[in-house]
């Protein structure tokens, strides 16, 4: 099955994600995002990173947004289709540890699917159509691609790996 998400060769270390992160992430109980900027808050710090990545999916990206998935942390959501209330797919990169995403029959929840995402790889996730979750440990930072984007041409024409 390749229309549920589309990795490809990322160097995440260039940007020096990590740094620009603790410096802004807030405490969490573990159930929100732990930095969180609107398109119009974007910090220059990543600019060069979401152009790089805007030219990958040909559109905008409209929130940048991190979750720790820190040692003993549990994501309450398990395998779920998000509701996409301002993007129609995302992006990630994990600057730091190593997270699994997995794609599950949405029927039985039975795992279909799973990719490894760490420093040197992203990933363009059809989040509001397939059902998925994420697993590991390591810092995802989440882009949205907005609503104008046509996820079912992107993610139905040649995989990119």
């Amino acid at each position: 099955m390749n229309n549920w998400c589309k990795t490809w060769e990322q160097d995440i270390s260039k940007y020096d994600l990590v740094k620009y992160i603790n410096q802004r992430m807030t405490s969490s109980d573990g159930s929100w995002w732990n930095l969180y900027e609107e398109k119009e808050d974007f910090a220059d710090y990543t600019a060069e990173l979401r152009k790089e990545l805007e030219h990958k999916v040909n559109d905008k990206l409209v929130y940048m947004g991190v979750w720790d998935y820190y040692p003993g942390y549990v994501d309450d959501l398990g395998p779920h289709i998000d509701n996409g209330g301002k993007e129609n797919a995302v992006i990630f990169v994990v600057p730091k540890g190593e997270l699994t995403v997995t794609l599950h029959n949405t029927d039985t929840k039975q795992v279909i699917e799973s990719k490894k995402i760490s420093g040197n790889t992203a990933m363009a996730l059809h989040h509001t159509k397939f059902m998925h979750d994420i697993n590991g440990q390591g810092l995802l930072v989440v882009f949205g691609i907005s609503k104008n984007f046509d996820a079912e041409e992107y993610f139905n024409k040649d995989v990119i790996s």
